[in-house]
């Protein structure tokens, strides 16, 4: 199958130093020059040459981290989905993590403009030992007619596996014919952002430990839950993205803190 855009990284550890060993890109998909954080992590950015998505464009993203190896990957700019009228924009992401490796995804928002339609499948295959961070959130674009969703329908599926095992199902579906600002939709807001956090020291205490933590300075709706494996998963709801990234930097700020014991990762964007 020919994509609009098809990338494939591959993280591996050399004489104690994660690298990017291997990268492979090709139509819209671009990547940046790996640079090293302060935390000694390879960090790449993930960049779109085309401006933005349209009717019919196909994507695939592949990451392999390999043993031992940690990667850092994000973004450089938010995503525009424009209008898709005969066809939907189809995005999916593969992630390999094998033993006691580290994969961080940042990702910018995704703006979804008039008559947009957008599945985004992302799928996790994940040793037991490995830590996974992902963010992701969803804001909507500007209209003439001034409406606040004017999107068709945007659907996210997030799949994780771990040791071979469906350990994680999350599916975010936004149609706004079904009236989004509904009790039980986003009740009044219209930005909604997701964290997913998983990693074998995160325990009933930690995330109790996080939610102090966030309720110390920040009063917006987010839900914090922890998942069936050890692993938490953050839900927001906001009016402005600025509050989303926010609430990330914060929980970030957490987990490194506590997790790793070492600073927050310097995205440097």
């Amino acid at each position: 199958m020919t994509y609009t855009g098809h990338l494939q990284l591959e993280a591996s550890e050399r004489y104690g130093k994660s690298v990017l060993s291997d990268a492979y890109y090709n139509g819209v998909f671009k990547i940046s020059r790996p640079t090293y954080t302060d935390e000694n992590l390879p960090l790449v950015q993930l960049i779109h040459v085309g401006g933005g998505y349209v009717d019919g464009d196909t994507y695939l993203t592949e990451i392999h981290v390999k043993n031992m190896a940690k990667l850092a990957v994000t973004t450089q700019a938010s995503t525009k989905v424009y209008k898709t009228p005969h066809k939907q924009v189809m995005q999916r992401a593969l992630y390999k993590l094998e033993a006691n490796t580290e994969l961080h995804m940042k990702q910018d928002p995704l703006i979804a403009y008039k008559d947009a339609r957008f599945t985004q499948e992302t799928e996790v295959h994940m040793d037991q030992s490995a830590s996974f961070f992902f963010t992701d959130s969803v804001t909507p674009g500007w209209s003439k007619e001034g409406t606040l969703f004017p999107f068709t329908c945007i659907t996210s599926k997030l799949k994780v596996y771990q040791n071979g095992r469906l350990v994680i199902f999350d599916h975010l579906r936004l149609k706004p014919d079904e009236d989004l600002m509904q009790l039980l939709q986003l009740e009044g807001n219209t930005h909604v952002g997701s964290l997913f956090f998983i990693h074998s020291e995160v325990t009933v205490e930690w995330i109790q430990k996080l939610r102090d933590y966030l309720a110390s300075f920040c009063d917006d709706q987010y839900g914090v839950s922890l998942l069936q494996i050890p692993g938490v998963c953050l839900r927001i709801l906001a009016k402005r993205t600025s509050l989303i990234e926010k609430i990330f930097a914060a929980v970030e700020e957490f987990i490194h803190s506590t997790i790793y014991n070492r600073s927050a990762i310097s995205w440097r964007k």
